[in-house]
């Protein structure tokens, strides 16, 4: 008889969970930036984009190279695009604006980061319900690794949306629906046991597409609008830098 944890419904469970944890922990970490000056939201905005940068350029798409080839990932990256500036001029003309053109500039950061986030989940939920059937050691130390990587990823949609002013109830139905497809993917996962690498070449750089435009749209020009100094350029780098180690600590 199967024991609990070979259930699919618990599977999936562990990788909701999984996701919401690292989430959940971001942006609770983005509340201490809530009184900060604008040098230092400036640079913290900085810093994010960096680290995004570095997750996206030494994870996601070496990752999404490594599953299929340099053909799928560049395909993946354009489609990510695609459906980027697809989103960026449907948010600009639904009044999406609340706030003005600062605050709505990070609401759309904010969506669109959860919406590569959520994509990204999907194999990394696949791989986890796939792993608990066949060591559920392993895949207590892959959930772990993928709480840890939710927590940047976290930290920037929270920084998004406090820059955004959005309210508590908001911040946590964003990571509800951003942890689903985590969960969704370990149920697959359980079920399938496998998915075809090409399948998770795309969606990885289909993700670092959509993440990669947002940091190049919003982030980075985010971080100098707030703060012209020279310290928005330095979270920049340092941001880079610590996304690089980041990702060497969990491979």
């Amino acid at each position: 008889m199967n024991s609990i944890i070979d259930s699919p419904v618990m599977i999936s469970l562990s990788g909701f969970l999984t996701g919401f944890a690292g989430l959940s922990i971001g942006i609770a970490v983005s509340h201490f930036t809530k009184r900060r000056g604008r040098r230092f939201r400036g640079t913290a905005l900085g810093f994010i984009g960096g680290l995004m940068l570095a997750i996206v350029t030494f994870d996601l798409l070496p990752e999404s190279y490594e599953q299929g080839n340099v053909f799928i990932t560049a395909a993946g990256i354009i489609f990510g695009l695609v459906l980027a500036v697809f989103l960026d001029g449907t948010l600009h003309h639904d009044n999406i604006l609340l706030a003005g053109r600062h605050s709505g500039r990070f609401v759309k950061a904010a969506i669109f980061m959860a919406i590569g986030i959520g994509i990204h989940n999907i194999p990394s939920g696949i791989a986890l319900g796939s792993l608990f059937l066949a060591s559920p050691i392993k895949a207590f130390h892959l959930a772990v690794a993928l709480t840890i990587h939710g927590i940047p990823e976290g930290l920037a949609v929270g920084l998004f949306l406090k820059e955004s002013k959005a309210k508590s109830s908001t911040l946590a139905m964003i990571s509800i629906l951003t942890s689903l497809p985590m969960g969704l993917g370990s149920l697959l996962g359980s079920i399938a046991g496998t998915i075809s690498p090409t399948v998770t070449s795309m969606s990885l750089a289909f993700a670092g597409g959509m993440i990669l435009y947002i940091i190049c749209r919003e982030t980075l020009p985010g971080a100098t609008d707030t703060w012209r100094g020279r310290m928005s350029t330095i979270g920049n780098i340092t941001g880079f830098v610590a996304g690089m180690l980041f990702v060497s600590f969990l491979h």
